[in-house]
């Protein structure tokens, strides 16, 4: 069974309570983010670093199933199966999105379809959304090779925690997400001089700086150039190699797609490649979880310690269009056990919750979902069903301008992945009965590795 123990971080008797919300607005406005929920401060919480190990070992063998699930997909002729030809066809659809990226075509070193590696794991990128569910970890969005935002915030609250409750040694070595990343962009560039071109919009302008000045002062002439959609790139040395670095979402891409292409065309002719391959940005799609957690459709080639991965970390995903008899009336009757989502979306969009629905809408859904037409420019809508994860409890610390106030709530918990290593984590408080107002009520909590 699959286990993060997670725990509150013993503050010091020096800790003032009546001085911390305080404190904690003051170091907040020096930051260049505003988060929704800004006025309270809860106590970090702590991982030993053996568990921390244990579940970045379990991720890398998951998403080393990801791409064998890929391999087969693309592989000749399509599975005579008909539930794996229909997965295989839909993954198919799906990567064409994924590939739509302006101009990356134009370059042997940049194109989508270049074999996927051999050894992947170095390009694992991403923040894997894990609830932690009564039995453990459970993964249920991969955002494998998508673009990790938010990397100021849980870095803030994490040098913030840091400095009010006095917190230092071991507790201090790993989990803080910017000095990770720079370990990452080092190791990516072998401690050479590199150019990393980051490709953004310009509403993400505001955070992007403060990380990339950061990321700057490396010492080892590794130079990180942000590009926002639209404007002209400027002429850089062929002599140092470039790397581009696909800071957005191929969603914010079509939305800006003149401008993106605009952005680009000088740039992509002098790239030696991308940070993540372009064939491999398809394994965010949700899809591979309903593909790897059946096990009648799951590759056969999977190791034992991929299954036992797949097996501890993923929860019951089936596509809708593929549920008949005894299964979907499951799912008919217990809506409060299951959730409707589209294999790809962005942001949390086209996420159904049954818990907060009738049952005759619930019904309707499941029956008119699989026949949602596509929308122009979007990712095929393929729907899955995933039964709902309910979070462990945990008692934990607000401090307030009242004092500390303590709190029942559950954990979602994102570890930050970059080059296929586990470098920090992104965690938030979650409620026991999901809503559409989850994600903008979270409170960030900061999150050590001891």
């Amino acid at each position: 069974m699959s286990s993060l123990p997670i725990s509150s971080v013993v503050c010091p008797s020096s800790t003032e309570p009546s001085l911390v919300v305080s404190s904690f607005r003051e170091r907040l406005r020096q930051t260049s983010w505003a988060a929704p929920a800004t006025e309270t401060l809860w106590v970090p919480v702590e991982s030993p670093a053996g568990a921390v190990q244990r579940l970045e070992r379990q991720i890398v063998a998951l998403y080393r199933a990801h791409v064998k699930v890929l391999s087969a997909a693309l592989s000749e002729p399509l599975p005579s199966d008909p539930e794996l030809g229909h997965l295989a066809r839909s993954l198919r659809a799906v990567r064409a999105f994924y590939r739509g990226w302006p101009l990356l075509q134009d370059n042997e070193r940049t194109h989508p379809d270049a074999p996927l590696p051999v050894a992947p794991e170095s390009f694992l990128y991403g923040r894997p959304d894990i609830v932690m569910g009564a039995e453990g970890p459970r993964v249920v969005e991969t955002n494998f090779d998508t673009a990790v935002a938010g990397y100021e915030k849980p870095d803030a609250v994490w040098s913030i925690c840091a400095e009010l409750f006095e917190l230092e040694g071991p507790l201090l070595r790993r989990g803080r997400p910017l000095a990770g990343l720079r370990d990452y962009f080092d190791e990516l560039a072998g401690g050479q001089p590199r150019l990393i071109h980051w490709v953004r919009t310009l509403a993400a302008a505001p955070e992007c700086g403060p990380v990339l000045t950061f990321l700057n002062d490396n010492g080892r002439g590794i130079q990180h150039v942000a590009h926002y959609a639209g404007e002209p790139s400027p002429a850089f040395p062929a002599s140092v190699p470039g790397y581009l670095h696909r800071a957005c979402s191929l969603y914010t891409v079509h939305r800006f797609r003149e401008q993106f292409t605009r952005t680009l065309r000088p740039l992509v002719p002098a790239l030696r490649g991308c940070t993540v391959p372009l064939c491999l940005t398809v394994l965010q799609s949700k899809l591979f979880l309903a593909w790897l957690s059946d096990p009648r459709t799951r590759p056969p080639t999977l190791t034992p310690e991929e299954r036992d991965a797949v097996d501890a970390l993923l929860p019951a995903t089936r596509l809708l269009a593929q549920l008949r008899g005894a299964a979907l009336d499951r799912v008919k009757r217990h809506r409060g056990d299951f959730i409707l989502k589209r294999t790809d979306s962005h942001m949390g969009k086209h996420v159904v919750f049954g818990c907060n629905l009738g049952q005759g809408e619930w019904e309707s859904l499941l029956r008119e979902l699989p026949d949602q037409p596509a929308e122009p420019g979007d990712a095929p809508p393929i729907w899955l069903v995933q039964e709902r994860v309910r979070p462990r409890e945990y008692t934990l610390l607000e401090y307030t301008e009242g004092g500390p106030v303590e709190r029942r709530t559950g954990l979602s918990c994102s570890p930050y992945l970059f080059g296929g290593r586990l470098r920090g984590f992104e965690t938030w408080s979650l409620p026991f009965t999901p809503d559409h107002q989850m994600l903008k009520d979270a409170h960030f909590i900061g999150h050590f590795i001891r």
